[in-house]
């Protein structure tokens, strides 16, 4: 016991009375053990009656954690597509198809979406819908439109403006006895994701971080000396294999790995499951691009080199990447460096002053960050600052349910300085210059 300092904060316990850490408290008969699921380094939960839910809304997926609230227990974990998605795969579709008629449709669907993924969140643990006490919500702005059944007629249109991105409380009828409540968004392009991500991250604290979600609308966010600097971009699909001509979800038989090696002249890969190649994931596309850019079958400009055939390289078997799919990743790196360099002058800071980099999402899991430096993604000498943080926005959930802590939420977003990129005079020449593989 005596030889342990109890400093690195890796292994808290619950016990009776508390959260504690294992290395420095000793197991008694009769003593209750249990895991303590860390939302963060304030994370402290307080002791009160029945369950609680923590969800995430995104585009894309539902991502819902059950809790219990006595002792801050996870007991279970469920995901679910989001329906709404026969309504368009991103935002902008979707706040259009919003505005011609198809609002309450919308809402209606992820009502149905909640109730069911619910159901099925306390079926597992075996548990009542009337156990549920408490709710924390995080999703994008136009994700809690919609479950508010808000008007989208001002997200889509110049200036751009949401109807209401505060803390507010929301009833669910299949939770009778819970209190529900949306946590506060940024601006309409800056949600509650970001908010919960910075939230789960620590908020303020004594160090330069960044925070990335590399989506269709890439939000980032700069914590330094005190402020915090958000932005988004519109980076477009390509990390997430959209546009790419052999993409795909990340799915089986998606290829999530390549390295071209010149004994074979071609390229080694790896496949979700290990089956046969269909498809190309985020995190292949990265891979292919550098390995391309690495080995000068690429160059500066994204010209792929005639000695391909078509204009294309084979990456796997029947799995080409073509000229199309590298002017895709052009896009999208470009938009998204252009945008951290930006926030990085609005804070006054460089890339030295930067400790962390989070990436955020299950993209970043799997992201060889030695790749996104070479494409340019990310600025010299940030690879091995680095780190996924998985699913921010419902650790941020998790952790405002836990700490019961809506307050600091609000906070964080009322504190937030917004850059506009499509404003800003330097954007469209830091655009074209990180269009560049160099």
């Amino acid at each position: 016991m005596g030889k342990y300092n109890g400093t690195c904060a890796k292994c808290p316990v619950y016990i009776k009375g508390g959260i504690c850490r294992g290395c420095n408290n000793a197991a008694v008969s009769s003593m209750e053990i249990m895991q303590y699921y860390d939302y963060g380094e304030k994370a402290a939960p307080r002791l009160r009656d029945g369950l609680g839910i923590a969800l995430d809304i995104g585009t894309t997926t539902l991502a819902f954690e059950l809790f219990d609230l006595t002792d801050g227990r996870r007991l279970s974990v469920y995901s679910a597509a989001n329906s709404q998605r026969s309504f368009g795969a991103d935002v902008v579709t979707r706040i259009k198809n919003a505005t011609q008629g198809a609002a309450r449709t919308l809402h209606a669907y992820i009502i149905e979406d909640i109730r069911n993924g619910i159901s099925n969140l306390l079926a597992q643990a075996n548990v009542p819908a009337d156990n549920v006490r408490g709710m924390v919500i995080a999703g994008n702005t136009t994700m809690l439109h919609l479950l508010h059944d808000l008007p989208c007629d001002t997200l889509g249109v110049y200036p751009f403006t949401p109807v209401d991105i505060t803390l507010r409380a929301v009833r669910f009828d299949f939770l009778p006895r819970c209190k529900a409540l949306t946590l506060p968004g940024i601006s309409t392009f800056v949600g509650a994701d970001i908010t919960a991500g910075i939230f789960y991250l620590g908020g303020i604290k004594n160090e330069t971080y960044l925070l990335i979600d590399l989506g269709t609308n890439g939000e980032m966010a700069l914590v330094h000396q005190g402020k915090i600097f958000v932005s988004s971009t519109a980076a477009g699909p390509a990390f997430e294999a959209g546009n790419i001509s052999q993409g795909i979800a990340s799915v089986s038989g998606a290829v999530t790995y390549a390295r071209y090696t010149l004994e074979s002249n071609g390229f080694e890969y790896k496949t979700i499951g290990g089956v046969s190649p269909i498809g190309i994931c985020g995190t292949g596309v990265v891979d292919i691009t550098a390995e391309l850019v690495r080995h000068g079958m690429v160059d500066e400009t994204g010209r792929l080199s005639d000695a391909c055939p078509n204009k294309r390289v084979e990456t796997a078997p029947g799995i080409y990447f073509t000229q199309a799919d590298v002017r895709e990743v052009q896009l999208a790196k470009s938009a998204i460096r252009a945008g951290i360099e930006i926030l990085l002058e609005s804070a006054r800071c460089t890339p030295d002053d930067i400790s962390h980099v989070y990436l955020a999402g299950g993209f970043g899991y799997k992201l060889n960050t030695r790749n996104a430096e070479t494409l340019g993604l990310l600025p010299a000498g940030m690879a091995q600052k680095t780190k996924a943080v998985g699913n921010a926005s419902l650790g941020g959930a998790a952790k405002t349910l836990l700490t019961d802590d809506p307050a600091s939420t609000a906070a964080l977003a009322a504190s937030a300085t917004e850059i506009s990129l499509a404003a800003h005079p330097k954007f469209n020449d830091l655009f074209m210059e990180y269009m560049m593989f160099l």
